[in-house]
């Protein structure tokens, strides 16, 4: 994260709260936070690289491991089945990664 002159975040963190709060999900990619329109940004350019996004719903540890939360993602549809899946398994949190899909 860069500082400015007054040594203070230069991001901007009531955006970033608004970008969390847009959605029941946390997108995390690469270790940052995404809000879902970011995360359609990078499904459509990554689309026209022939790539994909695999995504890992978890959930917090105590309420135990989530089965069958590997999902990759093409396209809008895809994003919402994976979070259709984490609001069934209260999963809210989505972890994504660029791969070459093996569907294709």
């Amino acid at each position: 994260m860069a500082f400015n002159r007054n040594t203070t975040p230069s991001r901007n963190i009531v955006a970033e709260i608004l970008k969390s709060a847009k959605s029941d999900f946390l997108y995390l990619f690469d270790g940052e936070r995404l809000s879902r329109d970011e995360v359609i940004q990078v499904i459509t350019g990554l689309n026209q690289m022939g790539k994909s996004l695999k995504a890992f719903i978890n959930r917090p540890k105590t309420l135990g491991q989530v089965p069958g939360n590997l999902f990759y993602i093409d396209n809008i549809e895809d994003l919402e089945i994976a979070e259709q899946f984490g609001r069934e398994n209260s999963a809210h949190i989505i972890n994504l990664i660029i791969v070459h899909n093996p569907k294709r």
